[in-house]
């Protein structure tokens, strides 16, 4: 129409004003903006109530600007509901940043193995009841907007109560800062009869939370058995001086050495100074210390219940078929503890099977879930929390507790590993400045710098080695054990265990013998069938002359 009254009137056509691709994209971010302000499709918080009842939900929220929430949806999508799951920690300020950045510059003191040792009051929490926010009392006459509201506020009293604690410590560490993952944790410690606290082997004092562990025995009076997982990562004698460490601190609780995946392999190498291959995915079907495990669970609930005079569950009959079971018909058996510490594998291992889904990313798991062993004994899972410490985070960072995608600034972790375990002599990495001053020392940066040059990490624009890339490669050898880092036992010492980690040797030996038997087995099976399979396919193709043909072709 424009055109037309144009040509009619014999006027010239305006020019077009030019458009730039910056003005292109704020022009879509403005309209990104202005879809998330509409009301929700499907009559979705379309009335006045809901969007009322949403305005207070994010008042009350814990989320501020000094968050930062990871491993999030895209907001908008079917799974943006699930958002309220994902992980919230403390935003680290840019002064944080630079600092570290220039701290990896400077060059590295000398090697300090002794660092490795600790125990369990150089992370505890001074205040103990700081490390456990109580849920508060409630009953089952108050709504649930009532109760949600009166959570919230208490878990934000908590929260700024924490964080002047780190304040004035002068230091600040990663905790969940999200009130959703919580209650996860409240609703499976109040289900269960026994606890599962399940920790990595590597770190176990950093994954044991002694105020978490004082109120499940003390508020709540439940039994804790304490579960040192992946205990092929590390040396058998490690996790020997680890067992006895936690017997003796703790007198009152019991500990299980377990292993979802057993590898020979890899309890011969560890000990030299090398990388380790890549691990090769396994099936499961023979997990260390599941049969312990329950058993020790059976008997800690059997004692529990002659004591009170009730039955056991040894001898309590089966549910009945198409009736619905309630809760004397089992026990429930809760397994809790930090992100990445195996709770997920811990199932799948025991029921030698996947049922529940695993992955490497720290929060992988929303939701509490329950599955049934036997028909006396359910199993729940709940989501892995990051309680309260004052370790240091770049610890927490190596133990897998912090997405390594999502780490910011890489190179102090990388020089907090440097001064522990000679990180040069693992990677066999040249120092880039050699040629030009041979005495140089090293620095994470070199370090990070060398690594990315080494394996090809380059910058498209430029070609220079990619620094961060280096850095986050080195994270995730040590978060998946590809280097061996690990804490050590006050006053360890491999002679001073004795003979017992040997037979904790042979036993992981014997089972990755088995499962090498079993794999081989099934890779003939495979082959067998294969060859039928193309032996089948021939006679097809011959009796098919279109397939013949085609084959020409």
């Amino acid at each position: 129409l424009f055109q037309h009254y144009y040509i009619t009137n014999n006027l010239s056509m305006p020019r077009k004003q030019q458009f730039s691709s910056k003005q292109k994209k704020q022009q879509l971010q403005d309209k990104r903006k202005r879809k998330q302000n509409e009301p929700a499709k499907f009559g979705l918080d379309s009335d006045d109530n809901n969007s009322e009842k949403k305005k207070n939900e994010t008042e009350l929220s814990n989320s501020t600007e000094e968050e930062r929430r990871l491993n999030t949806q895209p907001v908008g999508t079917a799974h943006e509901r699930l958002n309220k799951y994902c992980l919230v920690f403390g935003k680290e300020s840019k002064e944080e940043v630079d600092q570290n950045i220039k701290l990896s510059k400077k060059p590295l003191p000398a090697l300090d193995e002794s660092l490795l040792v600790t125990k369990v009051e150089d992370y505890a929490m001074e205040i103990l009841d700081l490390g456990m926010p109580r849920r508060g009392k409630w009953s089952y006459t108050m709504s649930k907007q009532k109760l949600e509201l009166a959570e919230q506020k208490e878990f934000r009293e908590w929260c700024s109560e924490l964080d002047e604690y780190y304040q004035n410590l002068g230091r600040a560490s990663y905790y969940e800062r999200n009130l959703e993952t919580w209650r996860q944790l409240w609703r499976t410690l109040e289900m269960s009869d026994i606890i599962l606290f399940v920790c990595d082997i590597r770190y176990p004092t950093l994954h044991f939370s002694h105020s978490v562990y004082k109120y499940i025995t003390e508020e709540l009076d439940r039994q804790v058995i304490l579960v040192l997982n992946k205990v092929d990562m590390v040396h058998p004698s490690v996790s020997v001086s680890w067992k006895n460490y936690f017997e003796h601190k703790f007198p009152e609780i019991r500990v299980v050495l377990f292993s979802a995946f057993p590898d020979e392999q890899k309890l011969v190498e560890n000990t030299g100074k090398r990388l380790l291959k890549k691990p090769t995915i396994k099936k499961l079907g023979w997990a260390y210390g599941a049969e312990s495990l329950i058993q020790l669970a059976k008997c800690h609930y059997d004692k529990k219940k002659e004591m009170k005079g009730e039955t056991p569950i040894t001898e309590k009959p089966s549910i009945a078929e198409g009736g619905e079971p309630s809760d004397e018909d089992y026990v429930t058996i809760g397994l809790i503890g930090q992100p990445n510490a195996g709770k997920s594998s811990l199932i799948n291992g025991i029921l030698q099977d996947k049922k529940v889904s695993v992955s490497k990313t720290p929060g992988h798991t929303k939701h509490f879930q329950t599955i049934f062993y036997s028909p006396g004994i359910r199993l729940c899972d709940c989501p892995g929390l990051v309680f309260p410490t004052i370790a240091p985070k770049q610890i927490q960072i190596l133990s897998g507790m912090y997405p390594v995608a999502q780490v910011k600034e890489p190179y102090s972790v990388v020089r907090y590993v440097a001064e522990r375990i000679d990180l040069v002599s693992y990677l066999r990495i040249v120092h880039p400045c050699l040629e030009e001053e041979p005495q140089a020392p090293w620095t994470a940066w070199y370090i990070c710098f060398a690594w990315a040059d080494k394996n090809g990490y380059h910058t498209a624009r430029t070609g220079r080695p990619d620094v961060y890339r280096g850095a986050n490669s080195i994270l995730r050898l040590l978060v998946t054990g590809r280097l061996c880092l690990r804490l050590l036992p006050p006053e360890y010492s491999p002679e001073g265990v004795g003979g017992s980690y040997k037979d904790i040797l042979k036993e992981l030996i014997s089972f990755a013998t088995k499962i090498e038997i079993e794999e081989s087995e099934e890779e003939e099976y495979s082959d067998e069938s294969s060859e039928e399979g193309e032996e089948m396919e021939k006679d097809q193709k011959m009796g098919n002359k279109f397939s013949l043909l085609q084959e020409i072709d």
